[in-house]
C-alpha cells in the first residue's frame, strides 16, 4: 500500500542536499577532500539525519554515488554536531570513524561494517566521554590484528578486556 502523504520538506532538502555536496554544503579543498563552508553551521539534527540518510542513499540500489571524504564533513564539532548515527555495511572504513572522532557521539551503530579494523578501537574509545550507547554488531573485524602485516596472515583477537 503506497502512501498518500508526500515527502516533508526536510526529507526533500536532505535528498538534494546530499547528491549535490559539493555545490551546497560542502567545497572540495584539493580536488578529493571534502570541506564544509566555513559559514556553515549545522545541529545535530540535522547532522545525524544527512549521516543517516547517506548510508541510506549509499546502501540502496539507486544511482548515487558515494563521497570517499563524506564523513570529512564532520570533522568539526564547532560548525556540525553529530549525536545519534547508524553506519552500516561495507560504507564505514577506519578513517571515516577517524574523521568524527571529535563528535560527542550519545548512539553509535555500526552494523557489518566489515572495514573497519582494530584501528577503529582507538577511535572508539575518544566516544567514551559521552557515548550512551554502542552497538557492534556484524564487526567482526575490528577485533582482530595483524601481527605481522604484510608477512604472515594469521589474525589475533585483541585484547576483549580493553575498556571502549
Amino acid at each position: 500500500m503506497a502512501s498518500d502523504t508526500p515527502e516533508s520538506l526536510m526529507a526533500l532538502c536532505t535528498d538534494f542536499c546530499l547528491r549535490n555536496l559539493d555545490g551546497t554544503l560542502g567545497y572540495l579543498l584539493d580536488k578529493e577532500t571534502l570541506r564544509l563552508h566555513p559559514d556553515i553551521f549545522l545541529p545535530s539534527e540535522i547532522c545525524d539525519r544527512l549521516v543517516n540518510e547517506y548510508v541510506e542513499l549509499v546502501n540502496a540500489a539507486c544511482n548515487f554515488e558515494p563521497h570517499e571524504s563524506f564523513f570529512s564533513l564532520f570533522s568539526d564539532p564547532r560548525s556540525t554536531r553529530l549525536t545519534r548515527i547508524h553506519l552500516r555495511e561495507d560504507l564505514v572504513q577506519d578513517q571515516d570513524l577517524e574523521a568524527i572522532r571529535k563528535q560527542d557521539l550519545v548512539e553509535l551503530y555500526l552494523t557489518n561494517c566489515e572495514k573497519l579494523s582494530a584501528k577503529s578501537l582507538q577511535t572508539l574509545r575518544s566516544f567514551s566521554h559521552t557515548l550512551v550507547s554502542l552497538s557492534l554488531f556484524g564487526c567482526t573485524n575490528i577485533f582482530y590484528e595483524e601481527e605481522n602485516p604484510g608477512g604472515c596472515e594469521d589474525e589475533y583477537l585483541v585484547n576483549p578486556t580493553c575498556q571502549v
